[in-house]
């Protein structure tokens, strides 16, 4: 890593432009994954993973939110493709984003909310509005002033929320997991209603033997 080389990463000046910032941090996160075979995009901060299968684009967004000196914004998006179905769809073989993978039932009280943040703190609440009870995995951070512990949870958020479902998609049993536990908001991305997904077509393609209709309800 650069942080010694970068002083937005080692040692932040209050007055540096949160735009220069996040960009700093999005070079680090790409240095790190290109590593492991990834490519890194700077001018719209990405990293992708292909292989004859699947495509993976995992998008660094920030907010016009940041405050010089106290936050700057990490917003961590990843898309899932089908390489198969990208050649005869519209959407380019899209199968789920954030939507699936953060959010999952948390109990049978409606009001129950439970944020995981990237960092390891945990916030639980009540939400008299709220219409299910959900376990939310924040993908947002503060990376001012990062320093290299939560640097390295960034990293493990990355790993252990996300990669696993490249290999995971490949199988009947992964891809099934998507459906354990799931939140109205999952079921509605997986199924299209809420937005364009080529789900329910990849697993008619890859498992026919699975009644994905039946089993996401639609």
């Amino acid at each position: 890593m650069n942080w010694a080389k970068n002083p937005l990463l080692n040692n932040p000046s209050a007055t540096a432009p949160c735009k220069d910032v996040f960009q700093a941090v999005c070079d680090e996160l790409g240095a790190h994954y290109e590593q492991r075979g990834f490519k890194y995009s700077r001018s719209r901060p990405k990293i992708v993973y292909k292989d004859k299968e699947v495509k993976l684009e995992i998008c660094f967004w920030s907010s016009h939110s940041n405050t010089p000196g106290q936050y700057v914004n990490l917003e961590i998006l990843p898309n899932f493709y089908s390489l198969q179905l990208a050649k005869q769809s519209r959407i380019k073989g899209f199968l789920f984003g954030h939507t699936a993978i953060f959010n999952e039932k948390y109990t049978d009280d409606n009001r129950k909310i439970k944020v995981m943040q990237i960092f390891g703190d945990v916030l639980e609440r009540t939400d008299a509005d709220s219409y299910e009870s959900v376990i939310r995995h924040n993908h947002n951070c503060n990376v001012f002033g990062l320093d290299h512990a939560k640097f390295n949870k960034i990293i493990e958020f990355i790993d252990s929320r996300i990669l696993p479902w490249i290999d995971k998609i490949k199988t009947e049993k992964g891809t099934l997991e998507l459906l354990e536990n799931p939140t109205k908001a999952r079921i509605s991305s997986l199924s299209g209603k809420g937005t364009n997904s080529d789900f329910v077509e990849y697993v008619k393609t890859k498992f026919p033997e699975v009644d994905i209709v039946r089993l996401l309800g639609k």
